[in-house]
């Protein structure tokens, strides 16, 4: 860091990490979840117009990602996540009051830009205070207690949302519209940390800098950029099947919150422990489960609805096998997001982190669509074949080139980490 900066003091850089675990855990506090369906229906929407919003929804914030981000690495962070909470606060404020198609849209709206600038903004803080402090070794410890909590709000949120969905549809979207300003308050106490921003008047040259770094400095760069994308794709396609994917199997209604939160729980625990897996197991190993996993919760998932659908074990054995999905989903966005923010310098790593989303996003609104035609179309043990071999030819043809240069790179005994020359390997 250079030495023109100012200096901020260690307890504020600590507070940092507190708060970002604290909102991550208020940001994913969604008690509306499990039965957003049935609220959107309550309010004069139908199913197609329910996959209509969504597709609004993560259509917004692909086009909105990388802008966002760069906004962030130009502006600051904690500015960057005070607006974000503002926003997110004022979406879910929307929602006790919607009616219609065009008014659910406008709340997706506001959601995706809230969503935008908070994605990717509280990762490069955390790194910028880690590095601030000296401690590089724990950032993927503290990556992974960062998705440990914001899964276990997300679980704990379930549990709330399915119990107070007794009283009505209408009291989850007030309680809903209160939690959401939490993440505003929390961000007004953060501390941005003093680094070499890019300049303002140049963004042009910025943006080309940004391309080069994550598209042609280094191929495991690129490598980890695009696995990132392919396997935080995997299992945003799967979380929107689970709930049809159970219907079709005959799993009782009555269980889906507790199975929404035991899935986010299991995300929760592994990702919170993603460091202790990948130092046991080596850091290879951890992607080639990463991989592979997605393979195992499609086809696991076909093969219980083309043999047991409709028995109390095929249900059983289904949710099982759609497990697969939230440990890798845990393993994904520690070790994939840690070798990533790690590789790229520090004043760009919201907008690197932006780019992986942006892949996701974009990857869902191609590939989203085509699952829901092959369910419909074909059945569920159709569909999760044809992804099932999608990924099986991604395992080979994307992780594993990816696997190779890091092993050549750890026989070589160096590691192309970003510009602050930190490691934690």
């Amino acid at each position: 860091m250079s030495e023109s900066l100012p200096t901020i003091s260690p307890a504020r850089l600590r507070r940092n990490l507190v708060l970002i675990k604290a909102m991550a855990f208020s940001w994913m506090f969604l008690i509306l979840m499990p039965v957003v369906v049935p609220f959107f229906k309550s309010v004069g929407l139908d199913d197609g117009d329910v996959f209509l919003v969504q597709a609004i929804f993560s259509g917004s914030v692909a086009l909105l990602e990388v802008p966002t981000g760069y906004v962030s690495d130009l502006l600051g962070r904690k500015r960057t996540l005070v607006i974000a909470g503002l926003l997110h606060g004022i979406g879910f404020s929307m929602l006790p009051f919607v009616h219609g198609f065009w008014g659910v849209a406008g709340y997706e709206v506001v959601a995706a830009l809230a969503v935008s600038l908070y994605s990717g903004t509280d990762v490069a803080l955390q790194y910028d205070s880690l590095e601030a402090l000296g401690e590089e070794t724990v950032k993927r410890k503290n990556l992974g207690q960062r998705l440990f909590w914001m899964q276990s709000g997300e679980t704990a949120a379930a549990l709330v949302g399915g119990w107070l969905v007794l009283v009505s549809l209408d009291a989850v979207a007030i309680g809903n519209a209160m939690i959401g300003w939490v993440p505003f308050v929390l961000a007004l106490f953060m501390t941005d940390v003093p680094i070499a921003r890019m300049g303002r008047h140049a963004h042009r040259d910025n943006l080309a800098r940004i391309a080069h770094e994550l598209f042609r400095v280094s191929p495991i760069v690129r490598g980890v950029l695009w696995n990132l994308v392919a396997y935080g794709l995997a299992t945003l396609l799967a979380v929107w099947a689970f709930q049809g994917y159970w219907e079709a199997i005959d799993v009782p209604l009555a269980t889906f919150g507790y199975l929404w939160a035991g899935y986010n729980l299991v995300v929760a625990l592994v990702g919170g422990n993603a460091h202790r897996i990948e130092d046991s197991i080596s850091t290879l190993w951890a992607h080639r489960l990463i991989a592979w996993l997605p393979v195992v919760g499609y086809g696991g998932m076909a093969l219980v609805f083309s043999f047991a659908a409709g028995t109390p074990l095929g249900w059983v054995l289904g949710v099982a096998a759609g497990l697969a999905f939230q440990v890798g989903r845990g393993l994904t966005q520690v070790v994939l997001k840690d070798e990533l923010n790690l590789r790229v310098p520090p004043n760009m790593r919201a907008t690197a982190n932006s780019v992986s989303t942006l892949g996701v996003r974009f990857g869902f609104v191609l590939l989203g669509p085509l699952l829901g035609f092959l369910i419909d179309g074909y059945q569920h043990d159709t569909a999760f074949w044809v992804f099932a071999a999608l990924y099986a030819v991604l395992a080979i043809g994307l992780a594993w080139p990816l696997m190779v240069l890091m092993g050549r790179e750890r026989s070589a005994g160096s590691v192309h980490l970003g510009h602050d020359g930190s490691s934690d390997r």
